[in-house]
C-alpha cells in the first residue's frame, strides 16, 4: 500500500496566495482614505530627533553643573538637564506612536477581513 498523505497547506508567513489575492482585492474595492504617509515619516523622524536631542540637552547640563559653584547656577542647569529628559521622554512616545500606528492598522484591517461571514 502506498498511501500519501494528503497535501497541508503551505505554513510560511503570511496568508496563503488565494486568501491573499482575495484580501488584496478587498481592500482595493473599500478604497478606504487613508493619511499620507509622508506625514508619518516626518513626525517618525521628529521623535527620533527629540529623543537624541533631549538626551545630548541632558547630558550637556549635567557636565555643565559639575564645575559650577554657585547653588542658583546649578539648579538652573537641574532644570534644563530635567527639560532635556522630558523632551526625550516625548520623543519616544511620538515614535512609538508612528512606528506601530502603520502596523496595527493593517493587524486590524487584516483581522476584520479574517472574520468577516465567508461569502
Amino acid at each position: 500500500m502506498t498511501d500519501t498523505p494528503p497535501e497541508e497547506p503551505t505554513q510560511g508567513i503570511g496568508m496563503a496566495a488565494d486568501r491573499r489575492a482575495a484580501f488584496e482585492a478587498e481592500i482595493s474595492r473599500v478604497q478606504l482614505k487613508t493619511g499620507s504617509a509622508a506625514n508619518e515619516r516626518r513626525f517618525l523622524a521628529a521623535g527620533v530627533a527629540a529623543m537624541v536631542i533631549g538626551v545630548v540637552l541632558a547630558l550637556i547640563a549635567f557636565i555643565a553643573s559639575t564645575g559650577m559653584a554657585d547653588t542658583r547656577d546649578v539648579i538652573s542647569m537641574s532644570i534644563l538637564a530635567i527639560f532635556g529628559l522630558a523632551l526625550a521622554v516625548l520623543g519616544a512616545a511620538v515614535f512609538l506612536r508612528y512606528a506601530l500606528g502603520r502596523f496595527f492598522r493593517f493587524w486590524l484591517l487584516r483581522l476584520i477581513f479574517e472574520q468577516r461571514p465567508a461569502e
